[in-house]
């Protein structure tokens, strides 16, 4: 996958003051724009959905089935404003996929506060989101990634979600990769 011919290289993320820098191929930035689209329409449906991918995004407060009362209670109280903040963390991260234009096909986003947050956010539920409709209970074993795999698309995603979320959390923390 190219831009024109150019290759697609790994995110480069960088530390920049009060921020930072992520340059990212116009695909990559394509692809987390349809998954902001994706992730609203799971947090849009309704809190007694079944769907187990909401259940991973929106987990029991009370693990105890005979406590059914409190669990309603508690997501009477508190699953509005989760789904509003996760909303807010897309419409985040949306606003800031308007790029400066890079070398070669390539985007500049400037991240800062808020939108290094919602960022982190929206990786975070796609990965949970992507593994539990792929059933990822640990690590992707590399055997699973030859391309001929029928599930190949769906496993790259998430390996490059797993990695982009793993590039931010270091960087932030200070230790940039080599």
């Amino acid at each position: 996958m190219g831009n024109d011919g150019a290759p697609v290289v790994s995110p480069v993320l960088k530390k920049k003051r009060g921020g930072l820098e992520l340059t990212l191929s116009t695909e990559e930035r394509d692809l987390l724009r349809a998954l902001q689209t994706e992730l609203r329409a799971l947090y849009e449906a309704g809190p007694d959905d079944a769907d187990p991918i909401r259940s991973r995004l929106f987990p029991r407060a009370y693990l105890d089935p005979t406590a059914e009362d409190a669990e309603r209670e508690w997501r009477e109280l508190v699953h509005p404003e989760l789904v509003r903040d996760r909303m807010a963390a897309l419409d985040q991260l949306l606003a800031s996929l308007e790029p400066t234009p890079g070398a070669r096909g390539r985007i500049v986003l400037t991240l800062e506060g808020e939108s290094i947050d919602a960022l982190l956010s929206v990786l975070n539920d796609a990965r949970l989101a992507l593994g539990t409709r792929l059933g990822v209970t640990d690590d992707i074993d590399d055997d699973e990634l030859y391309p001929d795999h029928p599930l190949a698309p769906e496993i790259a995603v998430y390996s490059w979600l797993t990695y982009l979320e793993g590039l931010l959390v270091d960087t932030l923390l200070g230790d940039m990769p080599d």
